[in-house]
């Protein structure tokens, strides 16, 4: 939950990541397996000749310099500048305050995102039912939302696990005076598997 959409993310990380393999497999290739390593040699000379030959036809203006040398240049900065904006825009989302309103006009109240976190995991982490459990807070569309992610033990049903957690969050919203959107997700993995299991009564 964050400000970057989340297929753009991993597209972003499949292409990158194709690139550096081929790259990689490539140069592996040219130093390790001797068959591509001498047809490399053998086709050297000819593509440094038709690098150099498009140099010469692409001149920029009377500098004697091509202006395919400025656009890989250009290409290049654009390409660290987009970079740096999506590492920059990794992490945003996440908020310090939950409720903030103006209760009179002499102030505001303020309840911090650790305050609601704290009284969940507290309320959740007690239960035998789960392994683990994790709050944070974010703000989607200007409206602070709760994370609730949880580690179920085997046996437990995600249903049961839903109810538990919902019951939690609406005695947060009873406690605050306001109810506050929640998201839950709900997961096993390695730990519920080599975890004790657990029946509900």
């Amino acid at each position: 939950m964050n400000s970057t959409n989340r297929a753009a993310n991993r597209l972003l990380i499949l292409i990158v990541g194709l690139f550096l393999v081929v790259v990689g497999a490539a140069a592996a290739a040219a130093v390790l397996i001797p068959v591509v390593r001498d047809a490399w040699k053998a086709i050297a000379g000819d593509v440094n000749a038709q690098v150099a030959s498009w140099l010469q036809a692409t001149p920029l203006g009377d500098t004697g310099v091509s202006w395919i040398m400025p656009a890989v240049l250009v290409v290049l900065v654009l390409a660290v500048i987009l970079l740096i904006v999506f590492i920059v825009r990794q992490g945003r989302g996440h908020t310090r305050t939950v409720l903030s309103e103006g209760t009179s006009e002499h102030g505001r109240t303020e309840i911090d995102a650790a305050l609601a976190a704290n009284a969940l995991e507290d309320a959740i982490g007690s239960r035998p039912e789960f392994i683990a459990s994790h709050v944070s807070a974010y703000r989607v569309r200007r409206t602070p939302v709760l994370k609730v992610a949880v580690t179920c033990r085997r046996g437990v049903s995600p249903k049961d696990a839903a109810d538990i957690v919902d019951g939690a969050v609406r005695a947060l919203d009873e406690l605050l005076g306001r109810p506050l959107p929640a998201l839950v997700q709900i997961s096993g993995g390695f730990r519920a598997r080599t975890g004790s299991s657990t029946r509900l009564q």
